[in-house]
């Protein structure tokens, strides 16, 4: 996994931004608030006072209005970060190197109240990793070895294997792989990758669907207690 440098982080043209938003939100949400954990102080924040989209956004000029607050030390740890939960593999580029930081960064400085709460975990979270790094091996977490920066993953990572006291670090990197996997798999390299083509024209009868996916409308259907009629 390459330490990714400032320099290396790509910004994203913003008007992904709204489609970003929809795929991280079917992540789920997650709870940003709680007690300390070996050291970090993983407080409440002060809200983002900033222009959002409103409720009638403009989908030709999606350009977030409000200002990106990570800082240049946070970014490189979630370039890192990113790129060792879904690294490079192939044709598929790592997630630095597809604005998923750039993409963190917009989801953080958001002025709403899902986005705030996240903004509170993952900050805090990106502290906690760069500290408890730094504690273990000398160096920040981007800087640290491979086998160091997995080894302190690994205590976090898993639910059943988190050790008390560091419950809050493994909600914050449950809640940044699922922001990392739902930014990643919204743009072209992520689609490719799981086979996603979108709408594609018909032509000719329209077939219907398989027999499968009948008998599970099917199911659906009965299952809310409504006659099914076969089409």
């Amino acid at each position: 996994m390459p330490n990714s440098k400032a320099s290396d982080l790509v910004m994203i043209d913003r008007r992904v931004t709204l489609k970003w938003l929809m795929g991280a939100m079917a992540a789920g949400q997650l709870a940003a608030c709680g007690d300390g954990a070996k050291g970090v102080t993983w407080a409440e924040m002060e809200a983002i006072k900033a222009k959002g989209y409103g409720t009638d956004p403009d989908f030709n000029n999606t350009a977030a209005p409000w200002p990106l607050t990570m800082t240049q030390a946070e970014l490189v740890a979630a370039s890192s970060l990113a790129d060792i939960i879904l690294p490079a593999d192939g044709d598929y580029p790592a997630p630095s190197k597809l604005g998923v930081p750039a993409f963190i960064n917009e989801w953080v400085s958001a002025p709403y109240p899902d986005q705030h709460r996240d903004r509170v975990l993952i900050i805090n979270g990106l502290a906690w990793l760069d500290q408890e790094s730094r504690a273990r091996s000398g160096a920040i977490f981007a800087s640290a070895d491979t086998a160091a920066q997995k080894a302190l993953l690994d205590e976090i990572a898993y639910r059943d294997r988190v050790k008390p006291g560091l419950e809050k670090p493994a909600e914050f990197f449950s809640r940044f792989r699922s922001l990392t996997l739902g930014a990643y798999y919204t743009t072209p390299a992520g689609w490719t990758e799981i086979g996603y083509v979108g709408n594609q024209p018909g032509t000719g009868d329209y077939p219907g669907p398989t027999p499968e996916a009948a008998a599970h409308i099917r199911a659906v259907i009965e299952g809310m207690g409504l006659k099914y009629t076969a089409p």
